[in-house]
């Protein structure tokens, strides 16, 4: 096991970096790489940081990508050593997020450029390093980052919340949902007969509309929840939010219509009302073929280690999205984290050690 990538894991933990907030941990990082060798860095509009590694000039170059920002709360993480079923982890003291996602990609990165500068860069592929901001918000970092600037021939993005050796090559398409519902304000003592309640009809919607897990590939959640002026007035406005997501473009489209007509019917209901939907396309599907090579000589990295492959697909967004969509193969990485965007969030000590492994291999 290799201690160094647990050490720089607990590191980078109590970095504050919120999405939007990466400076500290962008200039953490740059610093620490700088000691290894790794000088060729640039820092673009977006705030992503991306490095070039050298190596054997005969190997194609790969790059290794991890986010800088975390979800909140993520201000004075304290990583503490624990156990869980008899098996060694890292957590938070419970009064934050772990930052596992993505801080453990970016300890496995920094620990194996550490690596390689000991071995004076000589043997290993040429490397590209990628850290995003803000892809908790939106992927807005690597939709910002200039592809034209990578020679990569495939990424490997270390970010995937799940056992070692698993291999995500596939992520849904999003919709981003929001509902404005406009009713028609009056007092709530003197003339509440005179007034709409948006408040009332924003409830049938969200009683109505369909959310959850609607398929083995469909969800559907409805997340914030805005309305009302004061107690003594029918509410004149309600909005809401939600997200919808699906690895079959056809079920989203589906989903879409059902939204849109169930606004429709509810705007009927209340004669002088107005409900207005907009939709609008966050990321697009992905899927990269087992038969690519990015995900061959990750299986055989695997196997050589003695851990079992398995491609899955994942229903999340990630900046795989929009590194497939630029025409780079990027597969997903299984980090060994696990309840992330929680409090409970933790990591296996022994699965980021294997991660270490499996990423240096694959560098090799």
């Amino acid at each position: 096991m290799s201690a160094d990538v647990l050490n720089w894991f607990e590191t980078f933990c109590p970095v504050d970096n919120p999405s939007g907030g990466e400076a500290t941990i962008r200039e953490r990082i740059a610093g620490v790489l700088k000691t290894f060798g790794a000088s060729d860095q640039h820092v673009d509009a977006k705030g992503n940081l991306f490095v070039k590694i050298p190596g054997d000039a005969a190997k194609e170059v790969i790059m290794l990508s991890a986010h800088m920002d975390s979800v909140p709360p993520c201000h004075g993480i304290v990583p503490v050593r624990d156990e869980r079923n008899g098996r060694a982890i890292i957590r938070s003291e419970g009064k934050t997020i772990l930052g596992a996602d993505d801080k453990s990609g970016i300890a496995t990165i920094v620990s194996i450029i550490e690596t390689l500068s000991k071995e004076g860069f000589k043997t290993n592929h040429p490397l590209e390093l990628f850290f995003s901001t803000e892809e908790e918000i939106g992927l807005n970092g690597a939709k910002g980052f200039d592809m034209k600037q990578s020679k990569a021939a495939y990424c490997y993005v270390l970010d995937g919340e799940g056992r070692v050796g698993l291999i995500f090559n596939e992520g849904p398409s999003q919709e981003n949902i929001q509902v404005l519902c406009t009713g028609r304000a009056s007092h709530a003592g003197i003339a509440p007969e005179a007034g709409i309640s948006a408040i009332q009809m924003g409830a049938e919607l969200c009683a109505t509309l369909p959310t959850g897990r609607l398929a083995p590939d469909l969800t559907s959640n409805i997340g914030v929840i805005k309305g009302g002026n004061a107690l003594n007035i029918v509410a004149p406005e309600l909005s809401f939010r939600s997200d919808a997501r699906s690895l079959d473009d056809t079920k989203l489209e589906d989903l879409l219509s059902t939204y849109r007509s169930t606004c429709a019917a509810v705007e009927k209901k209340y004669p002088g009302s107005r409900v207005e939907m907009i939709a609008s396309r966050r990321y697009n599907h992905f899927k990269v073929d087992p038969k690519h090579v990015v995900i061959q000589r990750a299986e055989e990295a695997c196997r050589a280690l003695n851990i079992a492959p398995a491609i899955a697909s994942m229903n999340i967004g990630s900046d795989a999205h929009i590194l497939n969509a630029n025409g780079l193969a990027t597969v997903v990485l299984g980090m060994g984290f696990h309840y992330s965007h929680s409090l409970g969030e933790f990591i296996y000590c022994e699965e980021l050690a294997q991660v270490y492994e499996v990423t240096l291999a694959l560098v090799r």
